[in-house]
């Protein structure tokens, strides 16, 4: 093999592991074009993506995202300033849909808690059995 032919060889397998990777975001699909997107500890958000390793998309959860747990139904989550650890809110996203929704429809469809006793008062009432766990 040539040298010319070993960097043509080096040059594109470099340029396909770049293309198929996510560098800039480690992302865990929560289902219906729903991730969780995190950039480091303390930027981890949910966002509506179309295709992963968007590294874009229409904010669902704003950071810092702290605590989370799914299913095929709902997304619960809880978010506040990691730092100080306050200003806590608790989230819960509908993840169950007939085909997959816009990010409007997902909007439209996450409700948002301050106050911890109302957010787990709706999932009693509404039967989600989730808990939230924390993010390493």
């Amino acid at each position: 093999m040539t040298l010319k032919t070993l960097f043509t060889f080096l040059f594109l397998v470099i340029i396909l592991v770049l293309n198929s990777c996510c560098f800039s975001a480690k992302e865990n699909h929560l289902g219906n074009n729903i991730y969780l997107s995190e950039f480091d500890n303390l930027d981890r958000r949910i966002l509506y993506q179309k295709e992963s390793c968007a590294t874009t998309g229409d904010e669902i959860v704003p950071m810092t995202v702290s605590e989370i747990s799914h299913n095929s139904n709902w997304i619960i989550a809880k978010s506040g300033n990691k730092r100080g650890q306050t200003n806590f809110k608790y989230w819960v996203i509908k993840n169950s849909y007939d085909q997959t929704p816009d990010s409007k429809t997902v909007i439209e469809n996450t409700v948002e808690f301050v106050d911890y006793r109302l957010f787990e008062s709706y999932l009693i009432k509404n039967d989600i059995d989730l808990k939230l766990k924390k993010i390493d």
